[in-house]
This record gives structure tokens, sequence and C-alpha cells, in this order.
């Protein structure tokens, strides 16, 4: 900033007094800083022609080499907002700043809070007054704010000694009883994020009088917390760092006192050759090491492959050098890559996944504690519902709570444009990447705006809730809003932060928060990055914005703690649970002031709900005991991390709806005519066993006869060929590029085994991208080149799947394992309905050692398709061997249980009660109305069900999901088109088997591999996994010349005293069902139809 002149008192102390390493130091103003570290400093300053204004206490950080006074001058030249001086105040008294006193504090905390116990201090002695709480103290004498901070100031000396949690003490004695038998081993600290990891390591070697550890970090921002832990445990150890390494006179080998050295392996990886890099490396391979610490291991390239953060393009990490990524690819071990010899390794992460699944520790070697392992701790009594008990010791940990929107449902007509191409990992959703992509990303040339910038410009008016889709959303709701101060957003590359900050900034509401872009130009990486973080904070505070809003792609949201993040907006597609959590869990850290707790709850806004349900179910899958099952880890996810869906507060969803989140994705836009027929989901049709017992019972094989013989189906379901899609599905130009698609996918397939799920998609999404580029045709331009490429991307998908589907390679070895099952369980088990759940659970106990899979099917994609083939192999092995005698079929059945399900809420709606479950339709059912409803009897229901053949859970929440539409129906204006239409669409009530002359047949189309294609014929095109409607054609008018009054005339008699269908009235009228549609749509103030499409006159 011009013209900004800092200079020092003529009273200015000139040197400063502390003891340091023991010993009384005295260090001079203009001295460069020699010491081990950097050291913290607190500086105050007045303004020469304002000092009524007060005198400001501050901080910085001087690092190794810088002069006392350089760190000081920079700090107080770069302030502006913090003056608390109005524009013209500050042209005119703002410029000139005095310098009067400056002091060393060694063991401060290197955050923005490193000066707070001073402030605190001045306000609790003295009565002055703190103008805009920005560190300015009228009323107090400087004398007297000195003789505060030395009244404060610590030394090396003074400690603030931490006695182990109840779990950190666990993990300190099962490492101290690994090492007692493994000399040489290496240990995993499998455990959550804050849980401690760096004070417990730190107090294992206390514990055992280790003098000489080395940590290696591939992120540089952790180094605060390793230097600040030392301050909790008792013994001493000098703290050094690659600073110390850089000077010449640094010699570890000279060092007699205990110490760590913690170093950055972004300084050293693939610079080996450099001569000073040499050297620093030689220093390392002299010490014979007690202790290497390995941190976030998940991230390192210890890890044989990387874990899912080194990503191609704009997704890299961006707190890393580029060039270090690529050398991280090729790295292997890193203690034997750098010949480091040590006794001990201890291996940190917060989420090490694919360490433990390729079996790189047991139980033995590594020390297991999750985000519910915590929430137990904290609630004592949760196992049994109670959460009103708090265990003190764990109170400052928030709650984790998740808020999912259905992007599909706010956004429906995106959906095609931006579903997701995750096809090889088997789901398909709403992306956000494709959301919030740029056109600068797919065109230089371009300006650096999203793509579909009305939409998002859309979507910020509706998180602020001025939207017709109400006010449940983060800037809004009032409970929402108060724990959105300081909050991190998540977005998929760099150019599309920078979009975002444009528009933030451009909106008249989001521009009064400070908009922070971590991923700008100029930001840095690690500490510098944090320190920029928290400077735009503070200045957040200080100039009264309503808080800050944190942009980046994922710089900072690994291993750095900023207490004042309370949620996170994930706004793009986070491919695996090691980064979802990662990021989320930054929010976690306690925030506590005065021993009051700030931050009760951490609130997660996610748009991209069954994503992020799916990796939640992998994360409590990897984080819990291999033998529980997964609908019980469902229920361990919400009880303690509740999702609450599309703002809802009031009640977060039950584990069943979660689990069908996390397995099938979110079903909120399909009708709930289609969801309750879908027996898969709703009844155990799926279950052999149980189906060929009920068709083998005479009294339940008579009711589906009477009930299949008396209803009227429609035709039978069968897989349709959909309408010709329009990206060319069928030209001849999309076919040759599914052609050499699918000719090079088969050729590419053997590259993709090996990688973990996240990299397939990354890899796969290269593949395509240069692919495409390389083999389409230069002709192809605009709408021909989109044909090819939308062509090759299906060919290829599908040539890369089908050597490895075709190879069914864990059949064989799951036959083999039954063996094992009837060991286990007794030579006469069975695969039932009682059985299935212990089967199950043997078997995935088995699979998830990875000893027991071949060392060619542990790669991520084969090892899916392995495990499928085996576990497929055992069922179908042990299930009993029983045929229907009677001649029904299971189609047949299934047939019936549609039926009676569409039936039974048809009931539902036409009675006077209003049922919580399914059981209670029945119980309070009236016979008469229930049989005239239904179909049949009330004990042949009874006799049908007694084989619990119905998912109840399933249904109990599609009737919660009834009465919310229905209650919602109530309060719509139904006569709009719009709102009608809206409102249908998740209200679609029609039986199966029941004529509906207006609604649409949706028949599903299973996905099948798309092969090379010779011909143009469509027909010979598997159609890809997808719905289509096909919609009835009315039929052609029968009788032209009768005029309408006249058959308006008759419709009014006809429906005077009943109600009805279009068609049969028709029929009755002998005129086309077309005409009787004409008349009836033309008057809705005369007809209104009903939810089953019966018309009625309006009363």
């Amino acid at each position: 900033m011009e013209g900004i002149i800092v200079t020092k008192s003529p009273d200015i102390n000139q040197t400063d007094t502390i003891k340091y390493l023991g010993n009384k130091t005295v260090f001079s103003l203009d001295d460069k800083n020699n010491t081990d570290g950097s050291l913290i400093l607190i500086y105050m300053y007045l303004l020469p022609k304002f000092q009524t204004h007060g005198i400001k206490v501050g901080m910085t950080r001087c690092k190794i080499g810088e002069t006392f006074w350089h760190a000081i001058r920079s700090r107080i030249h770069d302030q502006q907002h913090e003056l608390a001086l109005t524009e013209e105040q500050y042209r005119k008294y703002g410029l000139q700043r005095e310098v009067v006193y400056w002091g060393i504090c060694l063991d401060a905390k290197n955050d923005s809070f490193k000066d707070y116990s001073v402030h605190n201090q001045i306000r609790k002695v003295n009565a002055g007054i703190v103008e805009k709480d920005q560190e300015w103290f009228t009323n107090v004498p400087t004398e007297e704010l000195i003789e505060i901070f030395n009244s404060l100031r610590h030394t090396d000396e003074n400690k603030e000694i931490f006695t182990p949690r109840k779990e950190q003490q666990e993990c300190i004695d099962a490492m101290s009883g690994y090492f007692s038998k493994n000399p040489r081993g290496r240990f995993l600290l499998n455990c959550k994020m804050r849980f401690g990891k760096s004070f417990t390591t730190y107090k294992y070697c206390e514990d055992h009088n280790l003098e000489r550890i080395l940590i290696l970090t591939f992120i540089p921002a952790v180094e605060s917390s390793w230097r600040e832990d030392l301050r909790h445990i008792k013994k001493n150890y000098r703290y050094f760092t690659d600073d110390n390494l850089r000077r010449s006179d640094f010699m570890l080998s000279f060092i007699q006192d205990p110490y760590v050295l913690f170093l950055s392996l972004q300084n050293y990886l693939g610079k080996e050759k450099n001569a000073d890099i040499k050297t620093k490396i030689q220093q390392l391979q002299n010490i014979d090491w007690d202790l290497v610490i390995l941190d976030e291991y998940h991230f390192g390239a210890w890890n044989q492959r990387t874990q899912g953060t080194l990503k191609t393009k704009e997704e890299k990490s961006e707190d890393l050098d580029n060039d270090y990524q690529e050398q991280l690819k090729k790295t292997g071990d890193i203690i034997q890559k750098f010949n480091i010899k040590t006794r001990q390794t201890i291996c940190l992460s917060g989420t090490p996944f694919k360490a433990l699944a390729r079996g790189e520790f047991t139980d033995k070697s590594s020390f297991t504690y999750s985000y519910f392992d915590e929430q137990r701790n904290k609630y004592p009594n949760s196992e049994k519902g109670d959460f009103s008990v708090v265990n003190k010791d764990y109170a400052a940990f928030p709650d984790m709570k998740i808020f999912g929107y259905n992007m599909s449902r706010l956004f429906g007509n995106l959906t095609a444009s931006v579903f997701s191409e995750d096809k090889l990992l088997t789901k398909k959703y709403f992306s956000l990447n494709k959301f919030f992509e740029t056109r600068q990303e797919n065109n230089p040339n371009e300006p650096c705006t999203f793509i579909y910038e009305e939409e998002i410009k859309k979507w910020l008016e509706i998180i602020k809730g001025r939207s017709t889709f109400g006010d449940k959303f983060p800037y809004s709701n009032p409970q929402m809003l108060q724990n959105n101060v300081h909050t991190l957003w998540l977005m998929p590359t760099v150019k599309s932060c920078k979009a975002m900050e444009k528009l933030l900034k451009a909106d008249e509401y989001f521009s009064r928060y400070q908009i922070i872009n971590l991923s700008q130009d100029g930001v840095g990486a690690g500490n510098d990055a944090f320190e920029y973080l928290m400077n735009n904070i503070s200045e957040s505070e200080n100039t009264n914005k309503l808080g800050s809003i944190a942009i980046t792609v994922n710089k900072l949201t690994i291993g750095v703690t900023v207490k004042k993040w309370s949620s996170v907006f994930v706004l793009k597609d986070l491919a695996s649970p090691e980064q979802y959590f990662q990021a989320i869990f930054r929010i976690q850290t306690p925030y506590v002031v005065n021993k009051v707790i700030e931050k009760k709850d951490g609130y997660v806004y996610d748009f991209n709900i069954d994503r992020a349900s799916a990796l939640l179910l992998k994360y409590a899958e990897q984080s819990e005991n291999e033998q529980t099952t997964k609908l019980q880890i469902a229920k361990l996810i919400v009880k303690y991390m509740p999702i609450f869906v599309n703002g809802d507060m009031s009640d977060p969803i039950s584990e069943q709806v979660f689990y069908e989140l996390a397995q099938y994705g979110d079903s909120s836009g399909i009708p709930l005519s289609r969801k309750i027929v879908d027996t898969t989901k709703t009844t155990r049709m799926l279950d052999e066993e149980t189906m060929a017992e009920m068709l083998n019972d005479k009294e339940v094989s008579d009711i589906i006869k009477r009930v299949f013989a008396h209803a009227k189906f429609g035709k039978p379901k069968t897989k349709t060929v959909p309408a010709k899609p329009e990206d060319g599905f069928d030209t001849k130009i999309a076919q040759e590029g599914r052609n050499k698609g699918y000719e090079l996918g088969q050729q590419d397939f053997k590259k993709y085994v090996d990688y973990d799920d996240n990299q397939v998609q990354t890899e796969f999404e290269k593949a395509l991208f240069d692919y495409i580029k390389e083999y389409c045709p230069s002709e192809y331009v605009d709408v021909k080149a989109t044909w090819y490429a939308n062509g090759f991307k299906k060919g290829y998908e599908s040539g890369v799947n089908a050597p490895i589907k075709k190879e069914q390679c864990g059949y064989d070895d799951g036959v083999k394992f039954v063996e094992k099952v009837k060991k286990k369980f007794g030579e006469g088990i069975k695969y039932t309905s009682n059985t299935r759940v212990m089967i199950d659970n043997f078997v995935k106990g088995y699979l998830n050692d990875t000893k027991n899979i071949p060392v060619k099917y542990r790669g991520m994609l084969y090892r899916r398709w392995y495990c499928d083939s085996f576990r497929r192999a055992v069922k179908t092995n042990l299930i009993p061997a029983v045929d229907p005698k009677n001649g029904e079929t299971i189609e047949d059945a299934d047939n019936v249980l549609k039926h009676l399900l569409a039936r039974l809420f048809e009931f539902l709606y036409i009675s006077v009660y209003r049922e919580t479950t399914f059981m209670e339709i029945f119980k309070n059912a009236d016979p008469n109305v229930f049989l005239e409803a239904v179909g049949i009897t009330k004990k042949d229901f009874e006799i049908f069900n007694k084989y619990k053949v119905f998912q109840e859970d399933v249904l109990n929440n599609y009737i919660h999901d009834f009465f919310v539409n229905e209650s919602l129906g109530s309060k719509l204006d139904l006569k709009d088109e719009e709102v009608q239409k809206q409102y249908r669409n998740s209200f679609d009530w029609f039986g199966f088997g029941l004529e509906s002359d207006d609604a649409t047949k949706e028949e599903t189309i299973e996905s099948n591999d798309v092969g090379p294609i010779e011909n143009d014929s469509v027909e010979e095109i598997v159609a890809d996994d997808d719905s289509s409607e096909i919609e009835e054609e009315p039929q052609e008018d029968e009788d032209k010349n009768q005029p309408e009054s006249s058959l308006l005339d008759k419709i009014k008699n006809f429906l005077s005293s009943k109600q009805m269908k279009s068609s049969k009235i028709a029929t009755e009228l002998g005129v086309s069902k077309k005409e009787i549609n004409q008349v009836l749509y033309a008057h809705n103030d005369v007809f209104v139809k009903d939810l089953f499409f019966n018309w009625k006159l309006k009363r």
C-alpha cells in the first residue's frame, strides 16, 4: 500500500529478554531470528496523528533468518481494515503508524487467536474500550498493556500437560503391546479427524523414552499442530523443520537433546539429484531413528498407488506442486526410497480405507477409532436411544448433521444434460461437476463463466429461500443461518471457484459476506494459504460482514484446523470416502472460547444426496466391525449423523430410507405408485425359498389363482426399446463412434483392473477425452461431432466392461467355499430367510480379508466382480431346491403382489382412518370396504401374509410419503396446470392391473453391453439403463358430427350420480374417448378428475 509509513517510537524497547532453551537470552529488534524455528511476536502500535484512537495489540510470526523488525513492520504495513477507521479517517490519520512495544511469545499457537489471552486479560483488569472488537484499546496506558502481556507471557518451559482420554490411552497401550512383540514393525492409527493423533503419538514416545523422532508428511499445513502438541507432554523435545536443515551450520548428528524433526516431502521427493537436497537426505540417513511417523498416510506414495487425492487437470491437490504430485505416482515406500533406518514406524490417518482393504494392516497392527465411537463416548446412553446425558470430556466435539438436497427436483429440466457418466461404478447421479462446469474448461478462449450461469443464479436464489421451493434452505432457515457464519464451499475446479467468486460478489446478499477464493493465484499453499484464510476471516469480523465464505477445490481440506468453520457446502462429485470425510470433517474441530462451547453442531449441505449416502455407507462399512450388516450400519449412521432431506429439520430420515438412498439413489422424483409396486424393494420376491413355500401352500395358491382370474390386468410388462434419443444414437456417425470405442475399450480393459474406484473414473474420462480428440474425423463438427462422441463413449464403456464381466472370476472359489460354510454351520445348512444374514456375514467377513482374494483380482474393479460372483455361487449352491407344484409361476405371484399393493394404497386413499403403518391399514379396515377396494377378504390377506412377504419397513416409509403429499395437495392450487403437474409427479396413483385412461405406462429397460453395430437398425441396439414413457395414443374419432352442447349435457347427466373414467363414459355414450376428453378438459369449471382418473361433477 503506497504512502504507508511504519516507524519505531523513540521509547520502543530495542531488546527483549526471555528464557530460551533453559537460558536467559537477549534478542535485539534488528537482529535475525537464529533460533530453531519461527517465533511468535506481540506488537503494539498507535496512530501519531490520532492518539486518542488507542493502541493496537497484534501478533505476527518471524521466520528463521528474518529480522524481528521486518516481521513486525511488514505485518503492520499490510493492515487497513484492522485500523477501525472510516475511509475519511483512514486517509487523514491511518497512513502513519508508530510501534511502541514488541515482545516474543514462544509457545503461542499458530492461528488467529494467538493474542486472545492478552486481549481478554486487558478487558478483565481494565475498563478500556474496544472499538468494533478490532484489538484497539483506549483509556489503557501503554505501560499497563506491557505489564499485562508480560504477566501472561509463557516460556518454552511452561506447559499445559494433557491427560490422555480413555480412547487415546487405549491407543497408546495398543501401540506398546504391538511394538513389544514387533520391535521393527509398522502400526496404523486409523482414527477420525480431530482424534488427537499427534498428541497420542507424542505421549507414546514419552512413555517409551524415544529420543529421535522423524515426522514425514505430504501436507505442510499440518506442521503447526505437531509443534503445538509438544507443549502437552512433560518430556522436553527440541523441534526442527525444513528451515533448520537449510542452514549450513545445522547438523543433526551433533544434537544431544531429544528432538523431533518435521519434514514436508514436497521439498525432497524428485529433487534427490540437487546437491543441497542430497546433503539433507544424507543427514537423515546418518541417524538411527527411534521412530518414523508417516502423517496423512492415506495421501502418501507409500501406498503403492495414489489414494484419490491425485487427479488429472485442475483436480490435483492445490496444496502440492504439480511436479511433486507426478513424483508421488512413481514412488513406492518412502522409507525404503530414502534408505532411512528406523526401529519403529507409525502411520497416521483418519481415512486409511484402501490401505486396510489391501491387507497392509491387521487388527493387531492397527487401532481404530471412528466418529461413531466418539459419539458413543459423548452420549453414554445413546445405544438405548437416550441422548440427554452428555459426557463432559467429549461435549466440545460438534455433532455432525447432513442436509441433503435433490438437484434433480430443483432442476429437472437439466437432468439429461448434467447426468453423471460414472457408469463404471454402476451408479448414475446428477453431476455437480457438470452443473458447475465453466465455458473456459472446454475452450480456453471462452470467458470464465458457468455454462449453466442462469440456473446457478437461480440456485443462489433458492438457497436464500427466494423461490417457489420454500425457505428450507441454508441461507433462509433461521436455525441453519445461525450456523453459517463462516462456511467452506467445495467446488469442482479452480475455474469454477473463480466463476462462483464473481457471482457471489455481484449478488446483493452474498456480497455482504467476505468471499475468500483459496484457489486463486497468489494465495500460495500450506501455511501461506492458511494465513491468507485466517486474515480474511479476521477481516470479515473487523468490517462488520455477515461472515465469510471460503471457496476451494481441495486446498486446506486435509490436516488443517479452522475452528470457526461450522458448515461445509459440497458442490462437487467427491469420488471416495477418503475425500468426502477429509473435507466435511474440517468443520468438526471443537471451538471453545473462555470455556464456552461456541460450536455445538457441524452442518454439511450436500446437493448430491444419493451419492453422498453411498459414500456415507461405504465409510461406515469400513469404520465398523466386518460382521456388521449394511442395514445395521445404515441404522448407525442415521443415529449419530442424522440426515435431513430437502431442508426438513423436523425429522431425519430413517435407516431404511437412507439405505435406499445409498443403494439405489434418490427416488424422491419417482411417483409413489411406481415405488409401491416395485416388488424387489417392497416384498421378498427375490427370496426364492420363501416364494417356493408360498406357491406350494394350497391356501395361498388358491388366493393367487382367484386374484389372477378376476383382476383385469393390463398388458404384460416387457422390455421395450425406448424412443430414439435426440443424441443421434441411431445414426451411422454414432455407430461409427461406438464401433471404434468398443474396439479401443477391449484393448484398454486391462489397464483399469488395478485402479481404485475413483481412479477408474478419472482415467476413464481422460482416455475418452484423448481418444475422441484423436479419432473423431475432422470433417465432423458441431452436431455430428457430438453424435460421434456420444457413440464412442457408449462403445468404449462396453468394450472396457465386456472382457471383465464375462470372466466369472469368483464363482469357482465360491463353490469351494460352500464346504467352509457347511463346516461352520453344519452339513444341512441351507440359504433361507432365517439363515441368510448369518451366511452373508460369514461370507462378507471372509471376503473382507484381502489375503483370501487372489492377487490378480485385488484391484477394485476386478475385486467387485470377484466378490459378486463368489457370493452368487455360495447362495446358488445353498438355496433349497424346491419347485412350485401347483402350476403357478413366480411371475404370477409377482403380478398378484403388485396388484394387491396398488389396491391396498387405493384403499388407504379412500379410508376414513389415517393409519401410520402398513399393518394398521389392515387392522383398522372395514371388512366390506377392504374387500371392495383390495379384491380379497381380510382373512385371505392374513393367510397370504403369513410368510411375511411384504417388506413392512419400506412400505411404512411410503405411507409416510403418502400423507406428506396428501397434506401438501390440500394446500396447493391444483387448478394451476404447472402446480398440478409437479404435484402429480410425486403423487401419481394408479393401480397395477387397473386400466388408466390418462396414465403413462413406464417400462424399465435393463442395461446390457453395447457391442459393435453393423447396420442402421435401432432395434438391434440394446438400450442403456434408463426408463422410457410410452403414452397410449388417443383413439380416432368415431362420431365427428355430434354437437358439443348435446354431448356436454349427456356427460353431465351421466355423471350426476356417479364418477367414471373417460374410456367408460365413451363406451356408455357410444362416442370416442377423444371426444369425451375434449369436452371434459374444455369445461374444467364443470368437471374435475380425481387422482384415480375418475371424472365427476364439481360440487
